[in-house]
């Protein structure tokens, strides 16, 4: 079932069953978000997707508003500008200058949607509030100082995890993400959580310092850990895999990957030879001695190999 509706002065002809933000989405306008995410339950709460509908008393969140048969929406009005570039001011008051330092640098939303809608200086003079650190395991690194409370986290491992591990405490200014019981995360998809981060709090503790995301190359590849076939992204640094993503796929995997596919490429890397060489013995003892390719295409020839 379909529904007219018109988007920045043009008329479209979109799905009856979805919201103003997807709507958006299938009429190719780009709408700004963190909270909401197409597999997770709506959240509504950064307001970064308000949009101007005709006739409505203020702006409305495009993520949860219904899409409806003859609406006007706009997407680009100096009210929606304004209206964006102070949620985002909120946003940037309590969090911290770390992009140089950070992992998520280069693909960061908050980053991006600072260049669009960011001030080039703050009116926040007081400190900033700085949140410490709970420890979630060996695989995720956390930096909550500059977590946004999207919740995207939280509702990954209660809808698709089905753990349930993290949750928030404290109100208002004093809200913080974590687990309950300060224990690590047990889920076999608990690095799911570093793509669902539209910022750097949640980050890749074995890929922390690693690269950058513009030094990396990717190549499609599947998961070698099961036996679905998981569609991967494999990021090399030159020769060295540097880190594996997981890629689309609705039918299989749709945008999820597991801890042991994510982070296998460390064992396929170790103990590979960089050279070749062949072994002799010294003082008794057997010694790898490099040799170069002229001279082993020689000795393999000898062997009849």
């Amino acid at each position: 079932m379909f529904v007219q509706v018109e988007i920045n002065g043009q008329p479209w002809t979109v799905g009856a069953d979805g919201t103003i933000l997807q709507a958006c989405e299938q009429a190719g306008v780009d709408v700004p978000r963190f909270c909401y995410h197409e597999r997770l339950s709506i959240a509504g709460n950064c307001r970064m997707c308000l949009v101007e509908l005709e006739n409505a008393p203020k702006l409305a969140a495009s993520c949860a508003m219904p899409v409806m048969e003859g609406m006007k929406i706009w997407t680009d009005t100096p009210a929606v500008k304004k209206a964006r570039e102070g949620v985002l001011e909120f946003l940037l008051v309590n969090h911290p200058l770390d992009c140089p330092i950070c992992d998520q640098g280069g693909e960061c939303d908050l980053q991006d949607q600072a260049m669009v809608y960011g001030s080039d200086r703050g009116r926040f003079q007081e400190y900033k509030r700085a949140v410490e650190d709970k420890p979630c395991g060996p695989l995720i690194q956390t930096v909550m100082t500059r977590c946004i409370h999207c919740t995207r986290c939280i509702r990954f491992t209660s809808e698709i995890a089905g753990t349930g591990e993290l949750g928030t405490t404290g109100r208002g200014a004093q809200m913080e993400v974590g687990t309950y019981i300060e224990k690590a995360l047990t889920s076999e998809l608990s690095a799911n959580i570093v793509d669902l981060c539209p910022v750097g709090a949640l980050t890749s503790k074995p890929y922390a310092f690693t690269a950058r995301s513009w030094e990396t190359a990717p190549t499609e590849s599947l998961d070698p850990t099961d036996a679905v076939g998981s569609h991967t992204r494999v990021d090399l640094r030159g020769t060295e895999v540097v880190r594996i993503l997981p890629r689309f796929c609705e039918g299989i995997n749709e945008e999820w990957l597991s801890d042991k596919g994510r982070f296998c490429y460390d064992a396929v890397r170790s103990g590979r030879v960089p050279q070749p060489g062949r072994w002799e013995s010294f003082q008794g003892e057997p010694v790898f001695l490099t040799a170069d390719w002229s001279e082993t295409f020689a000795d393999a020839q000898a062997a009849g190999w």
